[in-house]
């Protein structure tokens, strides 16, 4: 199972119909997995091939199912991150 900030979990329970936008990390065949997310409802946003991961949309409860898929090795939240400060 998947490890997540018990802070995220809590969030995904609470509001499970909320969409959460998250980056995942996968093992095996990217596009195989991809094309089985979509079969439940998750949007894929970007194929990252260089680090083998998905940035994906779906809601809470969606993502809590996630953390059982063992071809998921991690997922995080897809947010910005600013390099340089101007």
């Amino acid at each position: 199972m998947v490890d997540v900030a018990p802070a995220i979990r809590e969030a995904w329970q609470n509001k499970p119909e909320e969409p959460v936008e998250l980056i995942i990390h996968v093992s095996g065949d990217m596009a195989q997995l991809a094309a089985a997310l979509e079969q439940r409802g998750v949007t894929i946003k970007r194929r990252f091939r260089l680090t083998n991961s998905l940035a994906i949309r779906c809601n809470g409860k969606v993502a809590l199912q996630l953390l059982k898929e063992p071809r998921i090795l991690r997922i995080e939240t897809d947010r910005l991150i600013k390099a340089l400060r101007r």
